[in-house]
């Protein structure tokens, strides 16, 4: 999976929380509908488009909302507070209208007559958690599927009929679709997928699934089935096959967060996924059917996005987010990635694999993890803009990311290279890094960074600049510095563990490129010692730290500083020590 950031960094979030919508499809979201509860969980259009329902609640209260989309005015609240039983997972309005559907995730079954919202018929109880609601073409049954099973209802008769049960290779009905001439039901379920005769009843064709599904929906015209998603860390995998054959004609992995939902346009040209993370917001994607082309992408809020569906003349766009709302999207305008305008950050550019980065200035603790890292990495999409300062510290000064489905990526209008002089790749070659990383609370996290030439450059965990200048300035020099640590026994400091390996932890560490390697050294130590009170490799470092924190703040705190005062410079020197 391609991703750009290389940690789950919160501080990301928090360090680019001015962060402004800088979107040239501007008006591509045209509203953001309020719902009384944040937990929304799906979101259907009536036939003729002028109705909008959207279901929520999660285990406990839940209910569903209707809208008129013209006047984005809210027409009904159905089940609300009064439903303590159960939140609601899906809804369906009937082809002619008349009726809305909606599915519990405790396996209840709801019908209303749609103007008449006062009352409901409970059609099924207690069937398992609600996984997807169809109407059949003639809108006389309902298909049906739960974690457990999938069925067929009769409006008619009030029969159901169970055709698939959970196996080893079925364990969760995620999707179920009708062709057509409501002649057969597709249902799909992990590694199986079952086509069944309504008339025979029988099961006609079963086919390999792709394994996790979250979702699965024909076109339709009944010519082409979209199946798959993926959780928030786990693998992603999305496959469009052609029906009935079941051949895979495009297959997608290159997600970067969960996918939970999908629709597809009622010409059958285009197929919408929805998902997301938690406390990075939601992802709406809008793809080509013919070619599996992702051509529009939009990101929303902190939490996911849990259902998605088109308008029946394809110009709106409904998601349901977990922020609280459903949010209404212009279709024609929602084409190329998401962008977002940036606030300035001091960074790095780097070359790998024919490609450009800025990142982090240095890398450095993990969360939970027992390596250092960068806490940021973005590819640049115009690289051919940074190709001078690949090696060289800047501030991106006039910058915006672009967000797809698969990745985050940098576009750069404006930098400023900060080398004092000399040419970059020579300047870097050799570098000295000061630093402290802080899990919670990482904004008092700071890295100062020394190049070979003199040059140095301070910046903020999330990357925002603090200082930077040469050490001219304050008197002394590169080789000074590096003689000086090691001179101390910086070397001597053993080197694992670089981290706690914890949740919560504070690191301070230092980096000094010596003998073409970087030999970096942390005052963290295995929790035997640190609990014991007594921490040989932690008292090591702080005899060489120690002596530096006047020096580092100075780093910090240079006369051309760019932080406010109480970041850096002699106040922040308790904050510092080890």
């Amino acid at each position: 999976m391609k991703t750009v950031l290389a940690l789950v960094f919160t501080l990301w979030a928090a360090g680019l929380a001015a962060s402004q919508d800088a979107d040239g499809r501007a008006g591509a979201l045209l509203a953001k509908l309020p719902n009384d509860d944040q937990r929304l969980q799906d979101v259907a259009f009536s036939p003729d488009g002028r109705l909008l329902a959207a279901g929520y609640g999660f285990y406990d209260e839940g209910g569903v909302t209707v809208w008129d989309v013209a006047s984005r005015r809210r027409v009904a609240t159905l089940l609300g507070g009064s439903w303590s039983e159960a939140g609601i997972e899906r809804v369906a309005f009937s082809p002619d209208g008349k009726l809305l559907a909606a599915a519990s995730d405790r396996g209840h079954l709801l019908l209303w007559t749609v103007g008449a919202w006062r009352s409901h018929k409970t059609l099924l109880s207690g069937r398992g958690d609600s996984k997807d609601l169809v109407f059949s073409p003639d809108g006389t049954k309902l298909a049906y599927a739960t974690e457990t099973e999938a069925l067929l209802y009769d409006l008619r008769t009030g029969r159901p009929t169970v055709f698939a049960k959970q196996t080893e290779r079925a364990r969760s009905f995620e999707g179920v679709s009708f062709t057509p001439d409501g002649r057969f039901v597709v249902a799909c379920a992990g590694r199986s997928i079952v086509v069944w005769d309504v008339a025979a009843q029988k099961i006609l064709k079963s086919m390999e699934g792709p394994g996790e599904t979250f979702f699965g929906r024909l076109s339709p015209d009944g010519t082409r089935l979209v199946v798959g998603g993926g959780s928030v860390y786990g693998s992603k995998n999305v496959e469009v096959r052609t029906f009935p054959e079941g051949e895979k004609l495009h297959g997608l992995t290159e997600f970067r967060n969960g996918l939970f939902a999908v629709a597809v346009s009622n010409s059958g040209k285009l197929f919408a996924l929805a998902g997301g993370t938690y406390g990075d917001g939601g992802d709406l994607s809008v793809w080509d059917m013919s070619d599996a082309r992702e051509i529009g992408f939009a990101s929303y809020g902190r939490f996911p996005i849990q259902g998605v569906a088109f308008s029946p003349d394809e110009r709106l766009l409904a998601a349901a987010s977990e922020d609280g709302f459903v949010l209404l999207y212009d279709l024609a305008r929602l084409r190329g990635p998401h962008v977002k305008k940036q606030e300035p950050l001091c960074a790095e550019v780097a070359s790998e694999g024919g490609k450009t980065f800025v990142q982090h200035l240095a890398k450095v603790a993990r969360w939970f993890g027992r390596e250092f890292d960068f806490p940021w990495r973005l590819e640049v999409s115009n690289a051919e803009r940074m190709a001078a300062a690949v090696g060289a510290p800047v501030v991106l000064q006039d910058w915006s990311i672009e967000s797809s489905a698969a990745e985050d990526r940098a576009r750069v209008a404006g930098f400023r290279t900060l080398l004092a002089g000399g040419r970059a790749d020579e300047a870097a070659a050799e570098h000295i890094v000061f630093g402290m990383s802080q899990n919670p609370d990482g904004a008092k996290g700071y890295v100062a960074k020394i190049y070979a030439d003199g040059s140095f450059v301070s910046a903020s965990s999330s990357g925002k600049c603090l200082a930077h200048g040469h050490l001219g300035e304050l008197k002394t020099d590169f080789e000074a510095v590096r003689k000086r640590l090691l001179g101390r026994g910086l070397l001597a400091v053993p080197k694992e563990p670089l981290t706690l390996g914890a949740a919560h932890y504070r690191t301070h560490f230092i980096e000094v490129f010596s003998g073409g390697v970087a030999e970096t050294r942390s005052d963290a130590d295995d929790p035997g010692p640190l609990l014991d009170g007594v921490s040989k490799k932690r008292e090591a470092f702080r005899r060489v730290f120690e002596p530096e924190l006047p020096f580092i703040n100075s780093l910090l705190g240079a006369k051309n500083q760019q932080a406010p005062a109480n970041v850096a410079g002699p106040s922040r020197r308790k904050e510092l020590s080890p």
